[in-house]
């Protein structure tokens, strides 16, 4: 999910010169009234403020400028997913690798409460999942879900397909492996970019 901040005064906009004090021809103290309402993509109405900033999928990216021109632009993209967003649902794919540990080394005696070795899934449910060990010689546990626990053996990964699992979480732990870090450890996954209205 990227994140946006309404500006419906960007320099040069048509909409900048709404609060242009006639007498002046400066900038007025910006109106309380300075709301729009706009149709998200799932046609659902949202009223926008200007200086308000909100989380959502990549259709509004094309209100922002340069994917419109600077008169018509009325959102700031602060925070970029890097997600395509299409009016096909299905094709709003969005592949993220994550790396537990440190940079996917997992030190020895490290377990599934450690920060750092789990991986909060339950907002945007991943529909694919690659997990892969590459360690030539120790293997890891890996817990899915919360409760569903497996060893990762040493030089082999684990792939979950769509229609196999929904995962929203995804947990290390090195107790297995002795007093051994475990090179290198990492989550392939895929979800679908939801939108919020």
């Amino acid at each position: 999910m990227s994140t946006f901040r309404v500006d419906l005064s960007q320099t040069g906009s048509a909409m900048g010169a709404l609060d242009v004090d006639p007498t002046t021809g400066l900038p007025a103290t910006q109106s309380v009234q300075r709301t729009i309402m706009v149709t998200g993509p799932n046609r659902i109405q949202r009223q926008l403020k200007d200086g308000d900033t909100f989380t959502d999928n990549n259709y509004w990216k094309q209100f922002a400028y340069p994917q419109c021109s600077l008169d018509q632009a009325f959102i700031v993209v602060t925070s970029d997913d890097g997600s395509v967003y299409s009016t096909v649902p299905s094709e709003n794919t969005v592949v993220a690798t994550w790396l537990p540990g440190t940079a996917g080394v997992l030190v020895a005696t490290k377990t599934y409460t450690d920060t750092d070795y789990s991986l909060d899934l339950s907002s945007t449910p991943a529909k694919f999942v690659q997990i892969q060990n590459t360690d030539g010689s120790h293997p890891c546990k890996v817990k899915i879900n919360g409760t569903a626990i497996f060893t990762l053996e040493a030089n082999s990964s684990q792939i979950f397909n769509p229609g196999d699992l929904v995962v929203t979480s995804i947990a290390f732990d090195n107790s297995v492996s002795g007093a051994s870090n475990v090179n290198f450890v990492q989550v392939i996954y895929s979800y679908q970019s939801v939108a919020t209205s």
